[in-house]
């Protein structure tokens, strides 16, 4: 399915689908739009970017660690290790991309660095990447409560149901369950979530105190 484009996104697109692009799960039902429009509402980020605002390399990371967020999530729903490489590609040399000097001035004001590559832009975003999906996480739980937050990661993560047929063989329309960026869009899904037993490690995971 296409990703609809969010209307707090809808300024940066080339970014928004290279955070999409660069994750191995796909968001067809828009977790990222999703989760970004619960960090609009708590006044974290814009409605809308500005690529003069000087705050824009730093929203652009934020966007970058919610996408490495939900990889890393649904690895460890999927019970796999994953290899954590940060394979979003957002440094470009004009907007909406951001910089290697503008990476480079963001983790100057925040005193990283990377070990592994250091002195690269590709390094550094990784590094302030890693840091910000945790910080995120965190954020995420204090907004919305931990069950909200499991139950949209695990329902954004499976795949879209299979369509059903009348006797005719015409598709039976589904309605809409209400808009995809409301707070509550994934409740509905809550009872049978939580009641799945097999997600118990990735609750615990999402819940714990430590680095993600």
């Amino acid at each position: 399915m296409e990703q609809t484009l969010s209307k707090h996104l809808a300024s940066v697109p080339d970014v928004v689908d290279a955070v999409i692009k660069g994750i191995d799960y796909s968001d067809d039902r828009g977790w990222i739009p999703w989760a970004w429009a619960a960090l609009v509402r708590a006044g974290d980020v814009p409605e809308q970017l500005d690529e003069n605002d000087e705050d824009y390399a730093t929203h652009v990371i934020t966007l970058v660690a919610l996408g490495y967020f939900y990889e890393r999530f649904q690895d460890v729903y999927a019970g796999t290790d994953g290899d954590d490489e940060l394979m979003i590609e957002v440094l470009g040399t004009d907007r909406p991309y951001i910089t290697d000097i503008d990476i480079a001035r963001y983790c100057e004001r925040h005193g990283y660095a990377s070990l592994e590559e250091p002195e690269t832009g590709h390094g550094l975003l990784k590094e302030a990447a890693t840091i910000r999906r945790t910080e995120v996480k965190f954020r995420l739980r204090e907004i919305l409560g931990d069950g909200r937050l499991f139950t949209s990661l695990v329902v954004a993560g499976s795949p879209e149901p299979e369509p059903e047929f009348d006797e005719n063989g015409e598709e039976i329309e589904i309605p809409p369950a209400g808009d995809p960026l409301a707070e509550d869009y994934f409740d509905r899904h809550a009872a049978v979530v939580t009641s799945d037993l097999s997600g118990a490690e990735a609750y615990e995971w999402l819940t714990g105190h430590g680095d993600v």
